[in-house]
């Protein structure tokens, strides 16, 4: 019976690709799970699994570098939600990968093609991919998804026990706490685990404005300002709620 590590730090994104693999592939015994990089590294080391499925982005060790420490022979499929481009590097090096949120079809293929390598004894060498993915100036460090958002433009939320792939330009506001971040579109309501610090450095400063420590706001949804003494609202498009504007960001929208 073939053994797995599965490795992701999204609680909900670890659920769905288990939920995948126990239908598409029951036989296979899940026999450990891990949300950052060098518990997945102790977790392969320990179990020896034949396959291991490592999300790239995770803290401490990327699934990349997790991948180059690995001392066992165990295949890899690599979880990712990057772009076209690193795509395009994960095909020409013929490494096993599934796309952020998981598709049973594809996982289907990639089951196939894991299966075949454990019967012939040739699990995919990842090392030219790491150096073209070097080489392209893609970052293989373990860092959150935020890393990735202004190149990719998506996020992934979570409503509920779902995942949803949501373009950033179509989110009317972000509202952070101290782990989570609340995601606020016309058609869905979920968070994220990015902090708003991470937002700021990677969406665009010119659509994305601060009105408090903890909340950003889309200005295309901006339908007006209101100002009553110190007090600074947002009024938003098609939704009924207001967006508290702190002193310090009043400056902001001071020309709206």
């Amino acid at each position: 019976m073939a053994k797995a590590v599965l490795a992701d730090d999204e609680p909900i994104m670890r659920a769905a690709l288990r939920e995948q693999l126990e239908m598409l592939w029951p036989e296979l015994l899940i026999v450990a799970e891990a949300d950052d990089g060098p518990t997945a590294l102790q977790k392969i080391e320990a179990f020896k699994p034949d396959v291991a499925f490592l999300d790239i982005r995770m803290p401490g060790l990327s699934g990349l570098e997790v991948a180059k420490a690995i001392t066992q022979s165990t295949s890899i499929v690599f979880v990712t939600a990057f772009d076209s481009d690193a795509l395009e590097a994960f095909e020409a090096n013929a490494v096993d990968y599934v796309l952020k949120p998981v598709d049973p079809v594809r996982m289907a293929r990639v089951i196939a093609k894991v299966k075949k390598n454990l019967s012939d004894g040739t699990p995919a060498d990842i090392a030219q991919l790491i150096l073209t993915l070097e080489r392209a100036g893609l970052s293989t460090t373990g860092k959150s998804q935020a890393a990735s958002i202004s190149r990719m433009e998506w996020l992934q939320v979570a409503v509920g026990t779902q995942i949803r792939m949501l373009h950033v330009s179509d989110v009317i506001y972000f509202e952070s706490d101290t782990k989570y971040t609340r995601v606020v579109a016309e058609d869905c309501d979920g968070l994220i685990r990015i902090s708003l610090k991470e937002l700021l450095e990677s969406l665009d400063s010119s659509t994305f404005l601060q009105t408090h420590r903890s909340s950003l706001v889309n200005r295309r949804f901006v339908h007006s300002v209101h100002r009553k003494g110190e007090v600074v609202e947002i009024e938003l498009k098609g939704r009924p709620e207001r967006l508290k504007v702190s002193i310090a960001n009043h400056h902001i929208f001071k020309a709206m």
